[in-house]
């Protein structure tokens, strides 16, 4: 049983590998998206100096950990940073890619509600990775049409359905993840401030990202300092 199981979530990276190639050969080189990667949770002021890019699995266990830390920096400083929310589906987390499909559906669908949504996968996080190993494709897709058509948002299970077969909206979820990989990030939560990845962030607690946010904002405050070697340079 493991073994079927290995086999299956290789064939899964496999067939996502084969779309990129499909799709970069299509267009001579990997396709330059119509927007910016990732979506804006929060968007920031004119006056906002800090920019936060968080990379996010929703099955992984430290995402779903990191979330409401996440949440409550925003509450704190709201339009005075710009966090952008990017999915980078782990191979290791079997399902991680339908979760980022679905994602996707619902950017293409109801934007307003992503936030919620992102929640509601963390919440049934356990249904769709320990408790749904031996799931097939198809029994997993049905499954998160289920959890997110009874989310109250307005969309029904028959919709997200429907969707996950719509390739435009795959090619979107494989292309996110390629930006991902090109960006360094290999893990999550991981977090790029002011287009450096921070390696301490993902460690963050509310406290500390209002520390570190306002040594950004107010440079001079000695107290905002945060040692440069925690940062990595990804231009």
């Amino acid at each position: 049983a493991n073994r079927s199981r290995g086999i299956r979530n290789n064939s899964i990276m496999w067939r996502m590998l084969l779309q990129i190639c499909i799709v970069s050969s299509a267009f001579g080189q990997t396709p330059v998206p119509d927007k910016p990667p990732g979506h804006v949770i929060q968007a920031g002021s004119n006056a906002s100096h800090v920019a936060i890019d968080a990379f996010y699995d929703l099955l992984c266990p430290y995402s779903k950990a990191n979330w409401p830390v996440l949440k409550q920096v925003i509450d704190h400083f709201k339009d005075q940073i710009e966090v952008r929310l990017h999915l980078n589906p782990l191979p290791y987390h079997h399902h991680a890619f339908f979760t980022a499909q679905a994602a996707h559906i619902i950017l293409n669908i109801k934007p307003d509600i992503y936030p919620q949504f992102v929640t509601l996968m963390f919440d049934h996080q356990d249904e769709l990775s320990s408790q749904a190993i031996n799931l097939t494709q198809a029994e997993v897709l049905y499954r998160i049409s289920e959890i997110v058509g009874a989310g109250k948002f307005g969309i029904s299970s028959d919709q997200i359905m429907k969707a996950f077969g719509n390739e435009t909206i795959k090619i979107e979820a494989i292309l996110a993840w390629v930006y991902a990989v090109g960006r360094t990030i290999n893990g999550t939560p991981i977090f790029i401030v002011n287009g450096m990845v921070t390696l301490e962030a993902s460690g963050y607690d509310v406290s500390d990202w209002i520390k570190f946010v306002d040594g950004l904002s107010h440079p001079s405050d000695s107290a905002g300092h945060v040692d440069a070697d925690q940062y990595v340079s990804i231009a």
